[in-house]
């Protein structure tokens, strides 16, 4: 072989081989602080580095999805960078993190990494993730700036847009720019659901709906009037788990609330049911940041991921937990 060509061999080897992360285990409750909440297993959390993946930054993570017949966690930034992670658990605690892959998410007209405002990707889902398969799966992407949801293979390869309802086409109806569509989830019986960050323009601001792509929409109560919706997760069955936060980028965030719905079918035809989880306060001790990501593991165990934003004062946060099925007051 050729040497030019047999160095160009090698470096893609390279580049290929999975890097095991620096990562710091960190508390995420300081007990000499508070009491733990109710109901909630903490299993771990890490601070993970900014490094680079084949000069792709791992920073400014906001959405999560786990692959369970890949073993792979799947995380977006809010760069249009997917990132495949494969977590290490030492007697069901998250002990490490592996870095396997980086791609740049693609424009499905030019096949290059999508860029500008058209790279605000914040919510993520998967499909075909626990079917039995390896290799097929599909990941839904949600997007501000310029509000879509778009499939896409693990590889970055674009799969097709999915056409919005149309409350939510128009950016002028979304109070901002950086408040469109924050998170994304498939239900088996809903579909594709989706939601902004905060309720759409002339909305009332007590009041957060989630949205099918078919026009059903499904109102709520928000767990704070100044709280953000970052994230969702489908259950199965109508149930979401929401992942709502109150954050303040000089104090640190405040709050972090688990909330579950109960979606009915056809809504109005019943109320929607709320439940909340568990708040996590500052005040109690625990070690918040930005979180913005969720993902399901498996059974009740979860992964919630911090946004950095790309700030030195601000920390990329892998969390897992495990959420009991005790219900606390709406």
């Amino acid at each position: 072989m050729h040497l030019g060509w047999l160095l160009l061999v090698l470096l893609g080897t390279a580049r290929a081989e999975p890097i095991t992360l620096d990562v710091q285990s960190v508390p995420f409750h300081d007990a000499a602080s508070g009491t733990p909440a109710a109901g909630v297993r903490l299993l771990g959390m890490l601070e993970l580095p900014a490094v680079s993946r084949d000069g792709l930054k791992l920073s400014q993570l906001s959405g999560l999805a786990w692959d369970d017949d890949d073993g792979i966690l799947y995380a977006i930034s809010d760069k249009g960078v997917l990132f495949h992670l494969r977590p290490v658990f030492h007697n069901g605690s998250l002990t490490g993190l592996t870095l396997l892959r980086a791609v740049a998410l693609r424009d499905a007209s030019t096949q290059k990494a999508i860029r500008g405002r058209l790279s605000d990707s914040e919510g993520l889902d998967i499909l075909n993730g626990r079917n039995g398969q390896r290799g097929d799966a599909v990941l839904l992407v949600s997007f501000e700036r310029m509000p879509r949801i778009v499939r896409y293979r693990p590889d970055g390869t674009p799969l097709g847009e999915l056409p919005l309802p149309k409350a939510l086409k128009d950016p002028g109806d979304y109070r901002g720019g950086n408040r469109m569509l924050e998170s994304v989830c498939h239900d088996p019986a809903l579909g594709v659901l989706t939601a902004p960050e905060l309720p759409l323009a002339g909305r009332p601001g007590a009041e957060g709906t989630l949205y099918a792509l078919d026009g059903r929409e499904w109102r709520y109560r928000r767990a704070s009037s100044d709280a953000r919706l970052v994230a969702m997760e489908c259950l199965g069955q109508g149930r979401v788990l929401l992942l709502e936060n109150r954050f303040g980028r000089l104090t640190g965030t405040t709050h972090v609330y688990l909330r579950r719905l109960n979606l009915p079918a056809k809504p109005g035809a019943e109320p929607v049911e709320e439940e909340l989880l568990t708040v996590f306060d500052r005040a109690h001790g625990y070690q918040l940041d930005n979180f913005e990501g969720l993902a399901r593991h498996r059974g009740n165990r979860f992964f919630l991921v911090s946004d950095n934003n790309d700030l030195f004062v601000q920390r990329t946060l892998l969390l897992y937990l495990e959420i009991g099925e005790q219900r606390r007051p709406k």
